[in-house]
C-alpha cells in the first residue's frame, strides 16, 4: 500500500534504532555535549552503553536543542505529507524551532507536541506507524494522536538521587537528605507535558508498590495492552518489575528498551520508567 504521509521524529523516543529503520522513519538527532565532545544521539545500541559508560566513569551529559536547519534537513530527506513527532513542549523548544519551520515549508508538515518524552512520546511514534499502515490519512492520525496522547500514562523512579545532584538538578542539602532516608522519587508528566514529583518513598520496596498500585488505578483493559519499559541501564531491576506488574496487573506484554542520551543525559543512570494507557491526565 502506497503511503498517504511520511513520519519523522526525534531521538527523544527512546525506541530500538532497527525500529525506525524498519519502519521507514526518518529521525531527527538531538546533540548532547559529554566531557569535551559532542555526539548526536543516533538512537544506536552501542551508542547508548558507550554513553552510559562514560557517564559512570564521570563524565556528565547536557543536551542542546535541534534548530530550523537540523529538522528542514531531514524534512527535505523524504517524500511529504509529513507527520513530526517531538519531545514535549513543556520540556524543550524543539516543538516551537519545528513548529516555525514547519510554516516555512512548501511541503506539507504537521507537528505533534507529544507532550511527553521517552517511550511516552515513543508510543505515539509507534501508533502513528500502525495508522499509516492502515491506509488512514495524515489528517486522521494527527487528530487522533492529539487525542491519543493524553492517556499515555508513565511512573518514573530511581533508587539514587547521586546523579541528579551531581548534573546541579539536586541541591547538596536535598541530597544529603534524600539519601540518609533512602528517598525513590515517582514522577510523572502532567498533562502540559511537564514532569513533577508525584511522590518520595523512602525505600525501593515502597516505590514500587506504589507505582504497582497507581498502575492497577489507572490501567485501561491491561489485557489487551502492552506495558511499556524504558531503563537506564539497569535492565534487570527494569525488567523485574515490568514482570510483577505485568504479573499483578495483567499487562498482554511487555516492551523494554534502552534509553538514550537525549533523556538520560539530565537523570543519569539507574532511572526505571513504565508507560500504559490509562486514565486521561487532563483529569485531576
Amino acid at each position: 500500500m502506497e503511503k498517504k504521509f511520511y513520519i519523522t521524529c526525534d531521538s527523544s523516543c527512546d525506541l530500538p534504532s532497527d525500529f525506525i529503520k524498519r519502519n521507514d522513519i526518518k529521525l531527527v538527532p538531538i546533540k548532547y555535549i559529554q566531557g569535551d565532545a559532542e555526539y548526536e544521539d543516533n538512537m544506536e545500541f552501542d551508542d547508548k552503553t558507550a554513553f552510559y559508560k562514560r557517564f559512570r566513569e564521570g563524565q556528565l551529559s547536557k543536551t542542546g536543542c535541534y534548530n530550523g536547519d537540523d529538522v528542514e534537513k531531514v524534512w527535505n530527506s523524504t517524500g511529504e505529507p509529513i507527520l513530526h513527532i517531538c519531545l514535549s513542549s513543556g520540556l524543550s523548544n524543539c516543538y516551537e524551532h519545528a513548529e516555525i519551520k514547519a510554516k516555512e515549508m512548501k511541503k506539507e508538515v504537521k507537528v505533534l507536541d507529544s507532550l511527553f518524552a521517552c517511550v511516552g512520546t515513543g508510543m505515539l511514534v509507534i501508533k502513528a506507524v500502525e495508522l499509516r499502515d492502515k491506509g488512514y490519512s495524515l489528517q486522521e492520525v494527527y487528530d487522533q494522536l492529539n487525542e491519543y496522547k493524553y492517556f499515555i500514562n508513565t511512573n518514573y523512579t530511581t533508587h539514587t538521587l547521586e546523579y541528579f545532584y551531581k548534573g546541579g538538578r539536586l541541591k547538596k542539602s536535598k541530597y544529603i537528605i534524600g539519601k540518609l532516608l533512602h528517598i525513590n522519587p515517582i514522577l510523572k508528566v502532567d498533562s502540559e507535558g511537564k514532569l513533577y514529583i508525584d511522590k518520595k518513598c523512602h525505600g525501593t520496596k515502597k516505590s514500587e508498590l506504589a507505582i504497582i498500585e497507581d498502575i492497577k488505578e489507572k490501567a485501561i483493559n491491561p489485557s489487551e495492552q502492552t506495558l511499556y519499559i524504558c531503563h537506564a541501564d539497569c535492565l534487570e531491576k527494569a525488567k523485574e518489575l515490568g514482570e510483577r506488574i505485568q504479573k499483578e496487573v495483567g499487562f498482554k506484554d511487555l516492551y523494554i528498551t534502552l534509553m538514550g542520551p537525549t533523556i538520560a543525559s539530565h537523570c543519569g543512570p539507574d532511572l526505571r520508567a513504565y508507560f500504559f494507557i490509562g486514565k486521561d491526565r487532563r483529569e485531576k
